[in-house]
């Protein structure tokens, strides 16, 4: 007897049996029952019957030829209408071997010739149960294969299936990773398709072993981008045939991801170099262009400074500056810069970002596209660089390939860098120039914290700034008081709010006091708009500044940056004042920040006076350092100024 699958043990096999001839019918189905009791078989006298009583639980029909009516053929066709995939075995007369071949064309699965009905049954029994397990193996293969499509269609990772080096089967997300249809990936070597050629190699090795493997690789799409993936490879037997099985899974948003960090931390390291290395505006802006300029996408950068007329000159350039010639950008007069839309002179005369792709068509121009062009740059970016309220002109990058939105933020972070870079470097560049502008301002505002601390000392009493040194969010200042004592100095600082006494000593007829003041603060947005403190004065409820600024710096933005943070601020004084170079300003010039205020700090506060009134550990404090840190800034400091008084030049330390 045929083996049969599971599924045929388990469930009864329902059969039809159809034939006009009743005696022969109920004698068939009489000994089929005996013969396989596990058949449940049901009998039909006509094709109309047959028709009614094929219900769907029904896995074979059996019928005769000849009937009336219609042939057995001619029922074949209205069953398979409905059912398919049912098996359909035929009855036929003896020696007609002729109608059999034609049933088999017609789509019939078997015929049983008639004979006795003992042979008949045994022979319809060994056919029926034949052609069922067929049936009910190839329907769970069909289901089984349709399960395993639907998996692998819907998984979104390419997956691939090889054999004798050939592909076999492809999913869909292998075809929209690749951009290759299923014609041009099947039948042919993948490797050599989609593998980039740097990784063809390991690829081809990997398939030809027999252990899984997984593999960081990158393939070539149609397009003729590169994808970074991640290639697992295992092998498998398939159909009893060895194969390989292949699981592609795109990573490259997480590869550009983790460059974009190490990108971000080494323009972080760079910027931190370009900040402790340099001193100058010139030297600042030709590093930060040089920094930009080092990737080989960039086809120019440039920093345009703010001339002191509102118009805008290089003030660094890397890379092929013809472009920056031949779109008018320098060379020009104030009225084609004024009218441009040139990104960077948009740029700076907007203050704001400006990002341009040559080839936009709804990008306006007025030729500096076609300058662009012959120059191989296809994008611009240009950024306004300012800090504190004050232009210090624009940063404008050109490259040759396109720039995404972090790209355009990433411009927008080294801008805010170099606005404060050029703002530190002019305040330096100040403090040792030959020639400053010395502005003379009165400010009428509580909220400046230094006039708080005057009003509450009182009208008699005269406060003098010094040194302001920036705490993060606040600042601290170092000042000496006339018309009150020491007592009045400490209550009257214990008693403000945003305010925090440091020491408080009194001597000389003046009261020495230290102490820290929350921001909004003066000292802060005077730095932070470019200019340098030269002292502040507060009495009778008004506090009168007096700033230097570099000779090339309008004083009118620089007033407006403390109006904007400030209420009542009045410039009441400008003029040119010439600074006679002395051994101080070549001292100054020579001293880090640290160095410098190391230096001020321990005067302000009596280190060098004998006795001390101020230890090492308490200057430290006062700074905000470990006190070997300031020692050691402080010794540099020394030698320097003394190298400057008995050698004439500088030891670099």
């Amino acid at each position: 007897m045929t083996e049969t699958t599971d599924e045929t043990s388990a469930d009864p096999l329902a059969v039809l049996l159809v034939d006009d001839n009743r005696d022969w019918l109920t004698l068939v189905v009489q000994r089929l029952r005996e013969e396989a009791p596990d058949f449940d078989v049901r009998e039909a006298n006509s094709p109309e019957d047959a028709l009614d009583r094929l219900t769907d639980d029904v896995e074979c029909v059996v019928s005769d030829y000849y009937m009336p009516g219609r042939t057995g053929i001619e029922l074949l066709s209205e069953v398979r209408e409905d059912r398919p995939d049912i098996p359909f075995l035929l009855f036929t007369g003896a020696g007609n071997e002729g109608l059999a071949s034609s049933a088999l064309s017609a789509g019939a699965d078997d015929y049983i010739v008639k004979t006795s009905v003992d042979d008949s049954a045994t022979a319809l029994a060994t056919r029926v149960r034949t052609a069922v397990d067929k049936h009910r193996t190839e329907r769970a293969l069909a289901e089984s294969e349709a399960r395993y499509r639907t998996l692998v269609e819907n998984v979104r990772d390419a997956i691939f299936v090889a054999r004798d080096g050939a592909v076999v089967l492809v999913n869909e997300a292998a075809t929209t990773l690749t951009g290759y249809d299923r014609a041009a990936l099947t039948g042919g070597d993948i490797a050599e398709t989609v593998v980039h050629p740097g990784d063809r190699g390991r690829v081809c090795d990997a398939l030809d072993l027999s252990a899984p493997q997984s593999l960081d690789i990158r393939i070539r799409t149609r397009d003729g981008e590169t994808r970074h993936c991640i290639l697992d490879i295992d092998h498998v037997v398939d159909d009893g045939l060895p194969g390989t099985i292949g699981v592609l899974r795109d990573i490259t948003a997480q590869v550009h991801h983790q460059r974009r960090l190490e990108r971000e931390r080494d323009t972080k390291e760079a910027m931190r170099e370009i900040l402790v290395r340099h001193s100058s505006r010139m030297e600042v802006a030709e590093a930060f262009c040089g920094y930009i300029g080092s990737d080989p996408e960039t086809a120019v950068a440039w920093v345009g400074e703010r001339t002191a007329g509102g118009g805008l000159d290089p003030l660094a350039v890397v890379g092929d500056e013809s472009y920056l010639r031949a779109a008018g950008v320098v060379d020009a007069d104030a009225v084609a810069r004024h009218d441009s839309t040139e990104p960077s002179l948009t740029a700076f005369r907007e203050g704001a970002t400006v990002v341009r792709a040559v080839g936009d068509e709804r990008a306006p121009d007025d030729g500096w596209t076609a300058a662009a062009a012959a120059a191989g740059i296809e994008t611009a970016v240009a950024v306004a660089l300012r800090y504190g309220g004050v232009d210090y002109g624009v940063l404008g990058v050109y490259n040759r390939g396109a720039n995404d939105d972090r790209e355009r933020r990433r411009l927008e972070e080294l801008a805010e860098t170099l606005g404060y870079a050029l703002s530190t470097a002019e305040s330096r560049e100040a403090l040792v120039a030959d020639e400053v502008v010395r502005v003379r301002l009165s400010v009428r505002d509580d909220d400046a914290g230094i006039l708080a601390v005057g009003d509450a000392l009182g009208r008699d009493a005269e406060l003098v700034v010094h040194t302001v040194l920036p705490r993060g969010d606040s600042e601290r200042y170092f000042v000496t008081v006339r018309g009150a004592d020491e007592a009045a100095v400490t209550d009257a600082l214990a008693g403000l709010d945003g305010v925090t006494p440091g020491d408080v000593t009194a001597g000389e007829g003046v009261v020495r006091a230290q102490f820290d003041t929350v921001a909004p603060s003066l000292g802060t947005a005077i730095a932070d708009a470019g200019g340098v403190l030269h002292r502040i004065v507060v009495a009778a409820g008004e506090a009168t500044v007096v700033v230097d600024l570099p000779r090339r710096r309008p004083a009118g933005p620089f007033v407006e940056a403390l109006a904007a943070a400030f209420d009542s601020v009045v410039m009441t004084a400008r003029h040119h004042r010439t600074v006679e170079s002395d051994v101080g300003a070549s001292v100054l010039a020579g001293l880090t920040d640290r160095q410098r205020e190391s230096l001020e700090v321990a005067y302000r506060t009596g280190y060098f006076e004998r006795p001390k009134r101020r230890s090492a550990a308490e200057v430290a404090e006062a700074i905000g350092v470990s006190r070997s840190t300031f020692t050691q800034h402080l010794r540099a400091a020394q030698r320097k100024v003394f190298a400057e008084l008995f050698d004439g030049e500088r030891d670099g330390a």
